[in-house]
């Protein structure tokens, strides 16, 4: 890699940022002569004026100005990224990829209870509609959906989740629709949930359910049915508190259970940590509480 001395760089970005000499001095602790050393010195690593001199002051030319802005951003990046590294090694600390639409509701609910009885564990929730990876080394775990079966990762099982038909209390002015064909001529929110599993389970598999709105996150429909715009097809994991709150209502007693599951994924190369460790062991206990109340 072809870089520039360190101490150039941010001997000409203090000068960039602050536009005096004796100001990006003060700021680095160093002398006035040894500022402009510097960025002299950085000038001829590049081959380019980076300033334009004269007797009271220096001014950035054209390609300095934009070069202060890209080194700017760089030195703010190596920043960040060394702030996060030091604070991971002062305080115990795990990331967590999870998808939004059981963040919102079903572990940002119940969260409260493990950071009580983790008050010195710092934890960094990724919420992402995207397939959780571990090349980057971001992540510490995450929590998946699906059928379990990924290369390269310890993978286990938290939760199953069943199907079920939803709409709002007072939707169609409080007059619900409570059998499959009833349900099917409303208005249907899609989102991610495929029909055919919880129309077999109802016996009208022949149907193929049109959507009046469409949806790329569950946690946005199921806002969408609460507004009343309709019925949808949701998961019961995410639409429980809701039903119990009573914000929601399911029309028929047909759950068929769902085809994927819940699971807490590590990297097979990394160690189960003490962090991960309690995590793993508070979700379990969490999802027996769950069932219970099921």
């Amino acid at each position: 890699m072809k870089l520039p001395p360190l101490a150039a760089l941010r001997a000409f970005e203090a000068l960039a940022r602050l536009g005096k000499v004796n100001l990006a001095a003060l700021e680095l602790h160093v002398t006035h002569s040894a500022v402009s050393h510097q960025i002299r010195a950085l000038e001829e690593y590049l081959g380019i004026a980076l300033v334009m001199r004269n007797k009271r002051s220096l001014m950035l030319t054209d390609e300095g100005r934009v070069y202060a802005y890209q080194i700017r951003q760089a030195l703010g990046e190596m920043a960040s990224v060394t702030e996060k590294l030091m604070a991971k090694t002062k305080h115990p600390q795990l990331t967590v990829s999870v998808l939004p639409s059981y963040a919102m509701h079903w572990l940002l609910p119940r969260l409260h209870d493990f950071r009580r009885d983790h008050p010195e564990l710092h934890l960094r929730l990724e919420s992402s509609m995207e397939f959780a990876s571990f090349e980057q080394g971001a992540l510490d775990c995450a929590i998946r959906f699906g059928h379990g079966q990924w290369p390269d990762v310890h993978c286990e099982t938290l939760m199953g989740d069943s199907l079920l038909v939803v709409a709002a209390r007072d939707f169609n002015h409080g007059v619900l629709p409570d059998t499959p064909q009833a349900i099917l001529e409303q208005p249907l929110l899609h989102a991610s949930e495929s029909w055919p599993i919880w129309l077999g389970a109802a016996g009208v598999e022949e149907q193929r359910p049109q959507a009046s709105l469409e949806f790329t996150d569950s946690t946005l429909m199921l806002e969408a049915v609460r507004l009343g715009y309709g019925v949808a097809l949701t998961r019961r994991s995410i639409a429980h508190s809701l039903i119990q709150r009573g914000d929601l209502v399911k029309l028929t007693d047909i759950e068929p259970t769902h085809s994927s599951r819940y699971f807490l994924v590590w990297p097979a190369g990394s160690k189960h940590s003490a962090q991960l460790t309690s995590l793993h062991s508070w979700l379990k206990a969490q999802v027996v509480i769950y069932q219970d109340s099921l």
